[in-house]
């Protein structure tokens, strides 16, 4: 991270018009010539930086490239993220951030890609990751909280992520239990959250997520299935890097609530934002590799996060995970 690139980004952005060099070098306790030469090299990285004789300088134009520096600039102040590392392609950022962890690097660290050769979701399915057109992001943590506490960072990362898109744009967003998020019927983006133990066999958590923003059409097998944020918004081009840094800002409130002691209002969130809560599901407990199917009512979550399915003989059934199919509206479809 270049701090004075964050610095002088937030106060291009907070100016009111032109600004003399010389007031953002003292600011910022630098030489001018050290400034000149920062905007030198965000001119170069796509930002549109007028330097005019008498006047000052003045933001003229942003780029749509995911730029580090620039969302630590965008994000509130006293970020959660110490470090944005961007990449114009990797294998996957998830791969990036258990490298980091398995190092023993401490926490806050975002791995983004402007396109990934091998991303991946849950059960190591692909995730089409089109280039320049989404947010492919992985973050470093070390929760906080007790380790079979930390399923909930999943469903606190839903509602963060549902939040700040709905601060970009004029959507509803859902949530399928555990880790999907929806409008109207499509998939917007999903979460996959790993765990990995370092050298010092200090435990860390990967969470990543992937946010479809700005595709106007997906691949044959996607179509209808996959939406995105340009989609919901009625085909409205999304400013992703302004988009980014608000998903970004109320990921970190949201992580930082299921840390110290507000999981609760996080889980009533979720459940208002349920895609399957009183409809009839089909269950694939995939995570116990003996493929068993559950069948009945999604009646709720519990306190920590596990979906509640109430069988037709009566009993309800604790899910921790597994893959979910909807089938119809809800009981007394199937037991009327």
């Amino acid at each position: 991270m270049n701090r004075l690139d964050v610095a002088l980004l937030r106060g291009l952005r907070q100016a009111s018009g032109w600004t003399p060099v010389s007031d953002f070098a003292q600011a910022l306790q630098v030489d001018p010539a050290r400034i000149r030469e920062r905007l030198g090299e965000l001119n170069a990285a796509g930002f549109q930086i007028e330097d005019r004789p008498g006047h000052g300088i003045r933001l003229m134009g942003e780029t749509d490239r995911l730029v580090g520096d620039d969302l630590l600039s965008r994000m509130g102040e006293g970020a959660w993220l110490r470090e944005v590392v961007v990449f114009e392609e990797t294998s996957s950022t998830n791969d990036q951030a258990l490298r980091l962890g398995r190092s023993g690097a401490d926490a806050g660290v975002l791995f983004v890609a402007e396109r990934q050769t091998a991303g991946r979701g849950r059960f190591g399915r692909v995730w089409e990751s089109a280039p320049h057109a989404g947010l492919w992001c992985s973050v470093l943590l070390r929760p906080a909280i007790r380790m079979d506490a930390w399923p909930r960072l999943t469903t606190a990362a839903a509602v963060g992520l549902a939040r700040g898109m709905e601060l970009s744009a004029p959507i509803q967003v859902k949530i399928k239990w555990p880790n999907d998020l929806y409008w109207n019927g499509r998939k917007l983006g999903g979460i996959l959250m790993e765990t990995g133990v370092d050298a010092r066999g200090e435990p860390f958590a990967v969470l990543g997520f992937g946010i479809n923003v700005n595709q106007e059409r997906f691949p044959e097998p996607l179509q209808g299935q996959a939406a995105s944020v340009r989609i919901a918004a009625g085909g409205a081009f999304q400013d992703r890097p302004a988009l980014a840094a608000r998903v970004l800002d109320s990921l970190g409130t949201a992580l930082h609530r299921a840390e110290s002691g507000g999981f609760g209002e996080l889980l009533d969130e979720a459940r208002r934002r349920s895609l399957m809560l009183g409809h009839w599901i089909r269950l694939e407990q995939a995570e116990n590799r003996g493929g068993a199917l559950i069948e009945g009512i999604a009646e709720s979550l519990d306190s920590e996060g596990r979906l509640e399915v109430r069988v037709s003989g009566g009993g309800v059934v604790q899910c921790t995970g597994g893959e979910v199919t909807v089938l119809s509206g809800g009981w007394q479809s199937r037991a009327g």
